[in-house]
């Protein structure tokens, strides 16, 4: 979804991507609020804009009417505070799926695989070198 040119997704979405509810977020959110930045990873919508918001899209605010839209910084935040391989999957997932049409960024996707990868190796290399000695 789209607000002021900036691609967000509703609460409610969030909860879905990370398969959490909706509370945890929020829970989440309010701990740890002074590492949020309104404008850069969220943006919280004032009565009005919820309204017209829930209004046109309905299906984004189903179970969940929050006031708060995250960017990709909020995601990611968000996947930090989680902390699991999932949290993480669910992340890279949705923004490759987002995404996907970007020749950029399936070269960044590209890119840190190979990364992830090497550091893998460099870690097995280590292990076996003490290992020998």
């Amino acid at each position: 979804m789209d607000y002021h040119d900036v691609l967000v997704v509703t609460t409610y979405r969030l909860s879905e991507v990370f398969k959490c509810s909706a509370e945890t977020l929020i829970g989440n959110f309010l701990r740890h609020d002074a590492q949020f930045v309104e404008g850069i990873h969220f943006y919280e919508l004032m009565e009005q804009e919820l309204q017209s918001c829930e209004e046109r899209y309905p299906q984004e605010f189903m179970d969940c009417s929050s006031p708060y839209l995250w960017t990709f910084e909020g995601m990611y935040k968000h996947a930090q505070l989680l902390s699991g391989t999932e949290a993480w999957r669910a992340y890279m997932n949705f923004v490759y799926y987002h995404f996907k049409q970007s020749e950029e960024l399936r070269e960044a996707v590209r890119l840190l695989e190979k990364a992830s990868k090497r550091v893998e190796d460099m870690y097995i290399y280590h292990f076996e070198e003490k290992e020998w000695n």
